[in-house]
């Protein structure tokens, strides 16, 4: 009883995801969504669950130009702290390789 109805949710994804919870293309972009996130990862890992975000940007750039963007800024630096930060980028992009001459992706 008592509890912020976020940390509840943060519990239970937590227990329902085990010990390994992953994001894959992951970007913010609502400002609602920016609001929340710091709370919600905060209390997933403090349960221990352990996170992976796959993205296309660094965490500097997650929620760039957004409203009130000072105000993720905390969580940013909460991600940057709390979490190994690992660049795949070796200047390949493999999508593009994947294309035939019509434009169309063969992967589908």
């Amino acid at each position: 009883k008592g509890l912020n109805p976020l940390t509840l949710v943060a519990r239970d994804i937590a227990r329902e995801t085990g010990l390994l919870l992953c994001f894959d293309e992951f970007q913010v972009t609502d400002i609602g969504d920016a609001m929340i996130l710091k709370q919600l990862v905060e209390t997933i890992l403090a349960a221990g669950t352990f996170i992976v975000f796959t993205s296309n940007r660094p965490p500097r750039d997650l929620y760039l130009n957004g409203l009130n963007r000072h105000l993720f800024l905390p969580c940013i630096a909460m991600i940057e702290k709390k979490m190994k930060l690992f660049n795949l980028r070796n200047g390949t992009d493999y999508r593009a390789l994947r294309q035939n001459t019509t434009g169309e992706n063969k992967d589908f």
